[in-house]
């Protein structure tokens, strides 16, 4: 099944896409141009993953180097145990309750509950992340269809951010006003919406959190908690022990944007922190042309692992100079931007390159029968939409938000699903992504390695589940 451009790998933040959508002078973005605008932000550990009921989302692990946690903890009423394959219905981490019978709160009647979702539609470029809305609508669609919650019927009320903060704070003005709460959100710009959701109390059930102040917002839990604080060891551990040989000959380089240049420090330091030595770095061009030099000076220094902060377009474009140079480093090692159809395209260059991902691989939806529900009910809600990473996050947050409700009961409150909020201490969505800490507003140490071979992405490692054994790296 295709799928978009737009399933970019999200770590810290989307600020990334306002410095380049803000360089656009208001003009309408080429798909080169919006991807990587997108991919920019691509910083430490994940995205893409599945799990197959081996119960790995929930082992976590390390040993220490200055973390914090291992990945997935368990225990408690409010999680879903990470690694679980979970399909459909109450059997799915939702329970059963009494019928509702008057309304209770803000958008709650006795028939009906209320739920906002902003996504960027309209502004600078369009159906940004029209992908969180279709998602919203699918998931909707899908909790009617079992019932409800508590007899109440879910009405989504899809709200356009504008690709703008001015779009985001008023769509949340709105939203404060007609819904109960707020799920499933994807906005560039989300720092719009941070106080005037927070003032109004507002249950916050954001896909992704891009900016600082969003993620701070009391009334904010992230079902992908993007924070500058934790980056998991996960993936870097797992190369220094499978190529134990490469690691203190490694080379990174990142795209010329603020965003990426902070990220890849980060990453770095979080690689070292592992063991990692590295004897070349490079920032290069957004649109860098010529990728000779870079390949050359690796050549001459004996690179043997290259990890790159970019858009999966100049991952490619340093790929395609190394077959022509006839280099090529033991391990090149990618997060998610390079999960995508269009990586594979320029099949002799990203033959044997390693991608780390950290929600489920659409590839496996066979085995994994969350991310089948979400394929399958988003073709019967949007048909011909395809499934993403932005819309994978919108429909695990609905997906909590049934959980959560039903537990509460039909005295529904904002409230009391802030309580539960706090109180979760995983979520990973019945094993549609590694299970990430929600009170906590931590991300997951979960990730699974996939290798592209014979033009394919193929997982790679685990055989199954998700890698738990790294910590969240806090130094």
């Amino acid at each position: 099944m295709k799928r978009r451009s737009s399933h970019a790998r999200v770590l810290f933040a989307l600020v990334a896409v306002l410095s380049l959508l803000t360089t656009a002078c208001g003009s309408r973005l080429s798909k080169e141009e919006r991807a990587e605008a997108i991919a920019a932000v691509s910083g430490g550990e994940a995205t893409g993953g599945t799990t197959t009921g081996d119960g790995a989302g929930a082992t976590g692990g390390g040993d220490g180097d200055g973390a914090t946690g291992g990945g997935a903890t368990g225990g408690g009423a409010s999680t879903d145990g990470g690694g679980g394959t979970g399909g459909g219905g109450a059997a799915a981490g939702t329970a059963s309750c009494a019928k509702a019978s008057k309304a209770t709160d803000t958008g709650v009647t006795a028939n009906e509950i209320t739920v906002a979702t902003l996504a960027d539609v309209s502004g600078v470029q369009p159906g940004l992340f029209q992908s969180a809305h279709q998602a919203a609508r699918a998931a909707g669609a899908y909790i009617n269809s079992v019932g409800g919650i508590c007899g109440r019927q879910v009405k989504v009320l899809p709200l356009d951010s504008k690709t703008d903060s001015g779009g985001n704070r008023s769509a949340m003005l709105e939203a404060c006003q007609k819904a109960f709460a707020v799920v499933g959100s994807m906005s560039a710009f989300d720092d719009g919406s941070a106080k005037p959701g927070q003032d109004c109390g507002i249950p916050d059930m954001t896909a992704v959190t891009t900016n600082a102040a969003k993620y701070a917002a009391t009334n904010t839990y992230p079902i992908y908690p993007n924070s500058a604080q934790a980056t998991s060891t996960t993936s870097a551990r797992y190369i220094a022990k499978r190529f134990p040989d490469v690691i203190r000959k490694a080379a990174i380089l990142w795209l010329n944007q603020a965003v990426t240049a902070s990220n890849a420090a980060n990453r770095r330091k979080v690689w070292e922190s592992v063991g990692y030595e590295f004897i070349y770095e490079a920032e290069v061009q957004v649109l860098e042309a010529n990728y000779t030099r870079f390949v050359s000076e690796m050549e001459n220094r004996g690179v043997q692992y290259v990890t790159m902060v970019a858009d999966y377009q100049n991952i490619n474009r340093l790929q395609k100079a190394m077959r022509q140079q006839g280099y090529v480093p033991k391990v090149r090692d990618w997060d998610s931007v390079a999960y995508d159809p269009d990586y594979l395209a320029d099949q002799q260059a990203v033959e044997g390159s390693f991608v780390f991902i950290n929600t489920a691989m659409f590839e496996e939806a066979s085995s994994n029968p969350e991310t089948k529900l979400y394929i399958d009910w988003l073709q019967r809600a949007s048909p011909g939409a395809p499934p993403d990473y932005f819309g994978l996050h919108a429909w695990s947050a609905y997906r909590l938000f049934q959980k959560l409700a039903s537990e509460i009961g039909p005295d529904l409150t904002r409230e009391k699903l802030l309580a539960a909020l706090k109180a979760t201490k995983e979520w990973g969505a019945n094993g549609l992504h590694g299970p990430h800490q929600t009170g906590a507003k931590l991300p997951t140490t979960c990730n699974l390695y996939v290798e592209v071979k014979g033009g394919k992405f193929r997982r790679m490692a685990p055989a199954s589940g998700f890698d738990c054994s790294g910590n969240l790296f806090t130094g």
